[in-house]
């Protein structure tokens, strides 16, 4: 389960008239979020209490319509757009990362809060060219990989999709909590601006590309877990397999933490060394 210092805010601009979609965007299933985009009149505003530079669409019903969508910030006097956009939804024809450059860093701090719809945050606007077809969104929070990840790795990886699903999307959230729960064994913490001490949470990673292969190979483990029915049958085996090589990854690897709760990539100063410890089962 996603704490609530996960939960975004997702709010559909349509026409000036605003929908709030968070809770059924929060936690990639059992909810969906209904949402056409008139490109002249419509916005998806996407909110949180610090600055952040990623976020991962599950589509149920993709756009059927060419466009491109643009990201915007608020730069303290205006809504600007995002440096390095990269929207592997392609206007949410399909389900992928956006992502972009943070834009901010402790000298600069670009990035400021505002107010949409009675509520201050850090918030990001995306509008799309052309008018989209009737969408339906399963989920818009963070992961740290995806399908296409998965096919570098084991390409067939769609043969093993649960039944009546098309992703395996929950087994990537899944992956990201037990990575999150992890970084925050090993002791990892971060101190809010009210001086207090809390655990770590997914939107404290800087830049996910660092925990990318690691949450591939993890997910590929609790795929394989998940169809074996005997300890000693193949299955059982390829999970030993791809646990092993997240094991080697996420014992080694250097990853920047927000330590300081505020949205900035203060550099050298939040990356750290995290020793894990080896998992021997999910």
């Amino acid at each position: 389960m996603i704490r609530t210092n996960e939960k975004l805010t997702v709010l559909h601009d349509d026409n000036a008239s605003f929908l709030e979609y968070s809770d059924e965007l929060l936690q990639y299933d059992r909810d969906t979020a209904a949402i056409t985009m008139v490109a002249a009149d419509d916005f998806i505003y996407i909110g949180f209490y610090k600055a952040i530079n990623n976020i991962y669409v599950e589509m149920a019903t993709a756009n059927a319509n060419a466009a491109t969508a643009t990201v915007k910030y608020y730069n303290g006097s205006a809504f600007t757009a995002v440096s390095n956009q990269f929207d592997d939804t392609k206007a949410f024809t399909r389900s992928g990362f956006i992502r972009w450059d943070r834009g901010i860093d402790a000298s600069t701090n670009l990035e400021a809060a505002t107010t949409v719809n009675g509520e201050s945050k850090f918030w990001y606007q995306i509008a799309v060219s052309a008018d989209t077809s009737a969408m339906v969104f399963n989920g818009l929070n963070i992961v740290f990989s995806d399908e296409q990840d998965l096919k570098r790795v084991l390409f067939e990886v769609d043969k093993y999709y649960p039944t009546g699903e098309t992703s395996h999307i929950l087994t990537h959230a899944g992956a990201r909590d037990e990575i999150v729960q992890q970084l925050n064994l090993t002791g990892q913490s971060k101190v809010n601006s009210a001086g207090r001490e809390l655990d770590i949470s997914a939107f404290d990673l800087l830049d996910i590309s660092e925990v990318k292969l690691a949450s591939t190979y993890l997910v590929l483990s609790m795929i394989m877990m998940n169809m074996s029915d005997d300890i000693d049958d193949i299955y059982m085996n390829k999970h030993s397999h791809y646990l092993s090589k997240y094991n080697k990854i996420i014992n080694v690897m250097k990853i920047r933490v927000d330590s300081d709760d505020d949205g900035l990539d203060d550099g050298n100063t939040e990356r750290e060394n995290l020793t894990f410890g080896f998992i021997k089962r999910l």
